[in-house]
């Protein structure tokens, strides 16, 4: 089935909805053995705030080529009705970590070396968004 459903090749942050994918690609005359799986969010006890870690989760799985029902309402970036794919993808590089490394080694390089020595050195010079990059390339 992967094969079939592939999701998207590189994480811009759009969104992705397999189901409307298959749609698409079955009007065209493509045929396929089974539509692909679908599985529903389970959230439990984690509290649905707009930009909870739960829907980062299930953004990977949408991408992923899993179908799982949603609105991107909740994602990071939304605001109201309006969705900034930019503000996601910032999200799912970890733009906003790297930032605040940056800042906090400036500002408390006691606190920076804290919180953040072991990676600083696994980076080595290297950006999250980068080390993200080759990450997704490896599961690709």
């Amino acid at each position: 089935m992967d094969s079939y459903y592939q999701g998207v090749s590189e994480p811009t942050g759009a969104a992705f909805d397999v189901y409307k994918d298959f749609e698409q690609r079955a009007t065209s005359g493509e045929e396929f053995p089974k539509r692909p799986f679908k599985a529903f969010l389970d959230v439990g006890l984690v509290r649905t705030t707009t930009g909870n870690r739960v829907f980062g989760a299930m953004k990977g799985a949408c991408d992923g080529g899993v179908y799982i029902p949603h609105s991107t309402k909740r994602f990071p970036g939304s605001k109201g009705k309006r969705y900034n794919a930019e503000a996601h993808r910032e999200r799912i590089y970890g733009e906003h970590v790297d930032k605040y490394m940056k800042l906090l080694k400036d500002e408390d390089s006691e606190k920076f070396d804290k919180q953040f020595s072991k990676l600083s050195q696994f980076l080595n010079g290297r950006s999250l968004g980068d080390l993200y990059k080759s990450a997704f390339a490896a599961i690709r």
